[in-house]
């Protein structure tokens, strides 16, 4: 994002794929509402081994919470009450409508990327991208 502030947007729609990654989405979102969405989107990844595989993976995120000084109580009764479903299951949809089978898959305006890519690779893939969107001349 860096390399290209101003001239690409990044939109993020969560695609869980079963019941422990829609705790973590949710619980992604209950931090967001904190103010720590990304922090905890990104210590999702760095952790992954350390929740993802578990029934029950509430409370192991809790703890990730606290390394982030959230309001754990507030991440845990936010997730447990369900709110951010409707929007987990819309995202779903969506990611479903445009065929999304697989994370991570991610779009370059109608360029569909599927599967981890090297930092180079994208970055390829975006200048590719911008200098196809770029009126002729400039």
């Amino acid at each position: 994002m860096q390399r290209f502030e101003g001239q690409v947007q990044v939109v993020l729609y969560p695609f869980a794929l079963n019941p422990t990654s829609e705790v973590a989405t949710q619980a992604a979102w209950c931090a967001g509402e904190q103010g720590k969405f990304w922090e905890f989107h990104h210590m999702l990844y760095r952790r992954q081994e350390l929740w993802n595989r578990l029934a029950a993976p509430l409370e192991r995120l809790s703890e990730f919470a606290k390394d982030l000084n959230l309001d754990t109580a507030a991440l845990k009764s936010c997730v447990e009450s369900g709110r951010m479903q409707d929007r987990m299951q819309a995202d779903k949809a969506y990611g479903q409508q445009l065929q999304v089978s697989s994370t991570p898959t991610v779009f370059i305006n109608d360029s569909r990327i599927v599967g981890t890519q090297s930092e180079g690779e994208l970055v390829r893939l975006i200048r590719q991208e911008l200098n196809r969107a770029r009126p002729q001349g400039q």
